[in-house]
């Protein structure tokens, strides 16, 4: 429904300024025919007028509303149909709008918290990351400082106790103090249960509580408002930061929000406060408790026994182990960067964390010593760590045998090429022979050392030998360009005059 005033103001520009009523409805956000009924002296949407399609149903509409409340729009529309209503559901709704009560809206005390007395935690989803050739769910920690509205996010692949946990530490320590209490939602990781004022607190999630010195305190039951603080910094951190951008991996993803937290989010002027949360920290941080001097172990312990492929699972992957341990109980230790094993107390295998999905990690050394067993299966697992790379392995593997080149020999040389190179340049180089139908392992390499050579990795490349000696200790050596000249004839003395 518009105003006198804005009715009055169309009518002006329109018909004073001879303005269009398309640029006017533009202006004004509004749809042209809104703006012919204000020239016409008409009813403008929302209004409803004596001669409604809907009068002979208001008093039913009406006693509908009393008798239920919340009684839909649409709903009214079928029962209206069977009393003869001929009319829309537009009509209906803008009355329906008018006479329904309106609905009681909650009022909220804002609270205002000393310095150091409490902060805020919570998780929120961020849909998925991919992660090689899968999809992971993507979770993002958030804790604010409830005074100063100092933030602290980081980005996980899960919302394991361990996580959890690590996140907490890392939190506390960017914030460089304790606060007093910390407020959770009722997460498992935190409350195993929760009736009425009764909260039962899980105890791993106490001890590190009791370690770092504060006191937990859960949110009541559906009850988002008590942690509000939190709430709207996971809104802001939707909006502000991680809408809109592109992330190559997670260290990416933890690396732009690092840099976004200390260039943005904590310097920003903040709506509530009016102050930047950088400067009230410097405020806050002397009241909260200092951080102990020895951080809380939140690293990933499980006991398990090694499989007879002498390898280790973990998060659906398997991390290889000297065959020597095959049937033995280990532990195994994991953090966000790293796996490893230990055997009564000692350490016998060591991996970066694979964050990919049913992926196994192999350590060349173990391997070796593994085939050396068994010899028998060299072959396959040359070939198996080959086509392990990616889907252009596979391509390249089928177009090298189409094409009668010895597996075995280029398997091995591929293998080879992996242990000098790695697995990123070996690929990469693998894509491009495919694509130029260049195949053969000593093309992949002069394509990895062009690459690494135009990247400023590397020296310049190694001459490719074709295997004939002569021509292998052939030697060119450059001379002068001018010599290119008594080549060509000069013309006559009488054609020159």
């Amino acid at each position: 429904m518009i105003s006198p005033e804005l009715r009055a103001e169309m009518r002006r520009l329109v018909l004073r300024l001879h303005w269009r009523i398309e640029t006017v409805a533009r202006r004004f956000g509004v749809h042209h025919s809104t703006v012919r009924r204000a020239l016409e002296g008409g009813p403008a949407p929302g209004e409803v007028t004596t001669g409604s399609v809907l009068d002979g149903h208001k008093g039913f509409v009406v006693e509908r509303l009393t008798e239920a409340p919340e009684l839909s729009a649409v709903r009214l529309l079928e029962e209206l149909k069977g009393r003869g209503y001929t009319g829309g559901i537009a009509v209906l709704r803008r009355y329906v709008a008018r006479v329904r009560t309106p609905r009681p809206r909650k009022t909220y005390l804002r609270i205002d918290f000393e310095p150091g007395e409490q902060a805020q935690v919570d998780w929120g989803s961020f849909g998925h990351l991919r992660v090689g050739s899968h999809q992971r769910p993507l979770s993002c920690f958030a804790m604010v400082l409830s005074h100063s509205r100092a933030l602290y996010i980081d980005f996980s692949l899960d919302q394991r106790m361990e996580t959890f946990l690590a996140m907490h530490r890392r939190a506390l320590e960017y914030f460089g103090g304790v606060p007093r209490r910390c407020l959770y939602d009722n997460l498992k990781s935190v409350v195993l249960h929760h009736v009425g004022s009764v909260v039962q607190f899980n105890p791993r999630f106490l001890a590190f509580a009791g370690h770092y010195l504060f006191e937990p305190t859960a949110a009541p039951v559906r009850y988002p408002e008590a942690k509000g603080r939190v709430e709207s910094a996971i809104k802001y951190v939707r909006s502000s930061f991680f809408y809109g951008r592109s992330f190559s991996s997670l260290e990416d993803l933890r690396a732009q929000a690092a840099a976004w937290l200390d260039g943005t989010a904590n310097v920003r002027l903040h709506a509530s406060t009016r102050q930047r949360p950088a400067d009230l920290l410097l405020v806050e941080r002397p009241r909260l408790h200092p951080l102990p001097a020895r951080p809380f172990d939140t690293d990933l312990v499980l006991p398990c026994v090694v499989s007879k492929e002498a390898r280790v699972r973990l998060d659906s992957n398997t991390y290889s182990v000297p065959p020597e341990w095959t049937g033995k109980t280990v532990h195994l230790r994991a953090d966000d960067t790293t796996v490893r094993v230990f055997h009564e107390g000692t350490e016998v295998a060591q991996h970066a964390r694979c964050w990919g999905r049913h992926r196994a990690i192999e350590a060349p050394e173990h391997l070796a010593r593994l085939l050396e067993r068994k010899q028998g299966a060299r072959a396959s697992k040359l070939r198996e760590r080959i086509l392990h790379l990616g889907p252009e392995a596979h391509l390249y593997v089928q177009e090298a045998a189409r094409r009668r080149i010895r597996i075995d020999h280029e398997l091995r040389k591929l293998n080879r090429l992996l242990d000098l190179y790695g697995e990123a340049d070996v690929l990469r180089a693998m894509a491009l022979a495919l694509a130029q139908r260049t195949l053969g392992a000593r093309y992949v390499r002069a394509l990895v050392d062009q690459h690494r050579f135009t990247s400023g990795l590397a020296e310049p490349p190694e001459p490719i030998l074709t295997g004939n000696p002569a021509a292998d200790a052939l030697e060119v050596q450059p001379h002068d360009l001018e010599s290119y000249d008594a080549l060509i004839p000069k013309p006559p003395a009488d054609a020159a005059q």
